[in-house]
């Protein structure tokens, strides 16, 4: 039982909606986890609170030093609810899009001189997705540079992270 619970817990899945603008990518984010595990959490609270007001009732108020914990964790989580991450990453013409080969992620770096002026990464679901994503920014930002990469972490190398050795040199 413990083994399916925690695989919601620890590893759930998640839905990510994307919405490509002229002026970047917005997308939401929000873990997979059925609405019987949070009613179940939330039950779990009003059962918290109503085992610390009876033991109240009759033990005293003495009884809040030890359950205290719990009725204040109870009280927190009567309004238990999925959480919607909300993020975005802005896009233009002097962008480079980093594409990591046979993966769903793309890495963006918007540089200026001496540092970048904003960097994130967009988690796709496909690579489906991920070509025609591509092909959308192709369409939009003709000059914008896409690099092919294998891994992350070679994105580094590239001169959009060399300048500022390069403007320290001069």
């Amino acid at each position: 039982m413990m083994a399916l619970v925690s695989r919601y817990l620890f590893f759930p899945d998640k839905h990510r909606c994307y919405h490509l603008t002229s002026l970047g990518i917005h997308y939401k984010e929000q873990d997979i986890i059925p609405e019987v595990a949070y009613k179940i959490v939330r039950g779990f609270a009003w059962v918290g609170i109503a085992v610390c007001i009876i033991a109240a009732f009759l033990v005293g108020p003495l009884a809040f030093a030890g359950a205290g914990a719990f009725a204040l964790t109870s009280f927190g989580m009567t309004n238990f609810r999925p959480t919607l991450d909300k993020s975005y990453v802005l896009i233009d013409e002097r962008s480079v899009a980093f594409d990591l080969i046979n993966n769903v992620v793309i890495s963006f770096v918007i540089p200026e001189k001496g540092m970048h002026a904003f960097s994130g990464d967009v988690y796709i679901s496909t690579l489906k997705q991920k070509e025609e994503l591509l092909s959308h920014l192709k369409s939009m930002f003709p000059h914008m540079e896409i690099v092919k990469i294998k891994r992350l972490n070679h994105q580094y190398k590239h001169p959009v992270y060399n300048q500022d050795e390069d403007a320290t040199a001069e």
